[in-house]
């Protein structure tokens, strides 16, 4: 799922913070690469060399001003919804990302001669797919495309509920534009591709998840308020540097001789579940191969072993606090904007723009490496990050259409509305620094493994759950025994939910 974005920056700005220099125009395809953009490329290179004169596939298009209905989630309920980057507010407002979202569906709307119109879901993570499932099963083609929770498409995709994509031969997953690698991960069996992942459904990039760290307070202990960025880009951040660090920095601020809220802890989350999740796919873990019977499960094995004694260390570490008062992310920003965490987990790169009013200087991390053999970070989606998918409703005539908007609204994100956000929103507004800006590339640029989240319920909780939240909520390492309790349950699930996937192949879907 390794995007390019650097390289799109580079079109619309003279300095960006990660990439080489490179020469483009404003009539580049940003999704493609050209030769002064891969490795290698030098200054020295001459316009003539390295331009390309963009000649637009869909010009001339006219879909004669029909409606482009879009199903836009605007809950309100998890950390973070896409609408903003959807619908917006459908005016000119001032704000450079509504403007660029508004300025976006104007430019769609001219090229394909369509009118976007929005259909809102306020749906909660109780409900999601239920509400979903009946919609459809009444048969009425209401939408084009929805814009949802992740897990709810990973049950609607299995029980035949969304178009299968695999084939289509107008979207280009080649493009930056296009989380291609992340889309193919979410493909139960090679031909059923159900689950859109690009710049258009853009939540998937604010939805990820990152680590908040107090740099003051890294100052003071280490004097350097680099000190753990520095970690990151030396490859050495890891559970057992975390660890360290989270057990030095805490302290019984008023001395009672017992940690409690109100004291200053290393690490802070809310809960277990939802905590532990970017921490285990940070450990790039794989959990399915994809084998000529059908997926197998992989994970059942030493690594595992420690990736679970590593999540009991560090959640019953004395420099964690797992509980607070106030349940929720906005009360974990109220205590870290207090001084009384290191670090806090459980937020997604999108709450930068909710910690404007933090006095000391945030610094940005990935989730921890297993260990330093581990080659790459890995930054996770969560199970409520919202991406899109296309109803059975929708008529096989209608496909093109539908698909044709989607490729060029996800294009055209990619041109206007990410670098708005990327740049003035986050790196620009709400991070300190160039180390800052990296690390926001390094975060997306790892956005990887979306498999676990969307299809965990699908599979009975056998990957996420059974197997690490569960023991770990027991302050249990004993793997071994969780995987095998329920490997029986596990295997019977993979089994259904492969033979339902193939069913819909077989019937064409």
């Amino acid at each position: 799922m390794k995007k390019t974005l650097s390289l799109l920056l580079a079109l619309l700005m003279t300095v960006s913070v990660f990439a080489s220099c490179s020469t483009g125009t404003e009539n580049s395809d940003p999704g493609e690469t050209t030769a002064s953009q891969g490795a290698g490329a030098t200054d020295a290179q001459s316009p003539e060399e390295t331009e390309t004169e963009f000649i637009d596939p869909f010009a001339g298009t006219d879909f004669g001003g029909r409606d482009f209905r879009v199903y836009t989630s605007v809950d309100d309920t998890d950390a973070t919804n896409g609408n903003a980057f959807i619908q917006g507010s459908g005016e000119l407002n001032g704000e450079a990302v509504n403007d660029a979202v508004y300025e976006r569906n104007a430019k769609v709307s001219e090229l394909l001669n369509i009118n976007p119109t929005f259909i809102e879901a306020s749906l909660s993570y109780s409900n999601h797919e239920a509400t979903i499932k009946k919609q459809i099963m009444a048969g009425s083609d209401d939408w084009d495309v929805m814009a949802n929770d992740i897990m709810a498409f990973g049950s609607l995709a299995r029980d035949g509920y969304l178009h299968n994509i695999y084939s289509n031969q107008i979207l280009d997953l080649t493009k930056s534009y296009w989380y291609g690698d992340a889309m193919r991960d979410c493909q139960f069996i090679e031909g059923g591709m159900y689950i859109l992942i690009g710049d258009y459904f853009t939540d998937a990039l604010q939805s990820a998840h990152a680590l908040y760290s107090n740099k003051n307070l890294i100052n003071d202990y280490y004097n350097d308020p680099n000190y753990l960025q520095n970690m990151v880009f030396e490859g050495k951040w890891t559970f057992d540097t975390m660890i360290d660090v989270i057990n030095t920095v805490m302290l019984d601020t008023d001395g009672d001789g017992t940690m409690k809220e109100g004291d200053r802890f290393g690490f802070t989350c809310i809960g277990m579940w939802g905590s532990m999740i970017p921490f285990l796919i940070g450990t790039d873990i794989q959990f399915i191969e994809r084998t000529d019977d059908g997926p197998q499960y992989c994970f059942n094995n030493e690594r595992s072993v420690k990736i679970l004694e590593k999540l009991n260390e560090l959640f019953y570490a004395p420099g964690s606090l797992t509980t607070l008062a106030d349940y929720s992310d906005a009360g974990l920003r109220i205590v870290f904007g207090a001084g009384q965490s290191l670090i806090i987990g459980y937020n997604r790169l999108g709450d930068l723009a909710k910690m404007r009013d933090i006095e000391f200087t945030i610094g940005i991390l990935p989730y921890p490496k297993l260990d330093e053999d581990q080659q790459n970070y890995v930054s996770s989606l969560h199970d409520t990050s919202e991406v899109g998918a296309i109803p059975m409703t929708l008529p096989p005539e209608s496909m093109d259409f539908c698909t044709t908007c989607l490729e060029v609204f996800c294009r055209e994100t990619g041109k206007t509305v990410i670098p708005k956000y990327y740049e003035e929103g986050l790196k620009v507004k709400y991070s300190n620094g160039q180390d800052d800006a990296r690390l926001i590339d390094l975060i997306h640029d790892s956005i990887s493994s979306p498999f676990p989240v969307a299809f965990n319920g699908t599979l009975g909780g056998f990957l996420l759950g059974t197997c690490f939240s569960t023991p770990l909520g027991s302050n249990s390492t004993d793997f071994a025994s969780a995987y095998k309790k329920s490997e029986k349950v596990g295997l019977k699930n993979l089994d259904k939910v492969y033979n339902a996937f193939q069913a819909n192949l077989d019937n064409g879907n």
